[in-house]
């Protein structure tokens, strides 16, 4: 596959998630429609591009997941469940392929400044009649270094990650959260 005359060597593969349920609000539609959005398609496209990655001898899969896959988050058992598949998928994956020169690895943000974490922030402040600011300050309270992330931040260790720098890094799952998953293990 040819990209405007340069040879493809790494992806970033990156959606939203699936809407916030609960458990007992789910039902078999709702696991079906997750799988498709969260899992079916990065399976899909892996597949695809693999085999030029495997004669090129060369290859980065960077996956932008979340820190739910570390600790999961209220009412997000449908996004959890099927993120922590592609954690398994990616894992497994660089086991088999860990010696030909590509390289799988996930990224798990945290909160970052993002018009998503906005949508957030009026949901949030409409449940407890704050105002947006006082929403964002109840998140940034959960943070360690006080503050959201910046896309920024993700985007240059995703960078990284495409580069022949991380050769030595497969099948890991990265947080990127300014020390909001809190876990000794990560």
């Amino acid at each position: 596959m040819q990209i405007a005359k340069r040879q493809l060597s790494g992806v970033v593969i990156n959606a939203g998630g699936h809407p916030a349920k609960a458990f007992e609000d789910t039902d078999l539609t709702d696991w079906d429609d997750a799988y498709k959005k969260i899992l079916r398609w990065k399976v899909k496209i892996t597949q695809e591009l693999l085999p030029l990655f495997l004669q090129n001898q060369y290859g980065r899969f960077v996956y932008i997941e979340s820190s739910s896959v570390k600790q999961p988050i209220d009412n997000l058992i449908l996004s959890t469940s099927l993120r922590l598949a592609v954690v398994g998928f990616v894992k497994s994956l660089s086991q088999e392929i860990g010696d030909q020169g590509i390289t799988l690895n996930i990224l798990a943000p945290g909160y970052h400044a993002t018009p998503a974490m906005e949508r957030l922030f009026i949901k949030r402040s409409a449940n407890l009649g704050i105002t947006p600011d006082e929403a964002q300050k109840q998140f940034e309270k959960e943070i360690l270094v006080g503050k959201m992330g910046n896309p920024d931040d993700l985007a240059s260790l995703a960078c990284w990650l495409l580069s022949p720098y991380s050769r030595y890094m497969t099948g890991q799952t990265i947080s990127l959260d300014g020390g909001l998953i809190r876990s000794t293990f990560s």
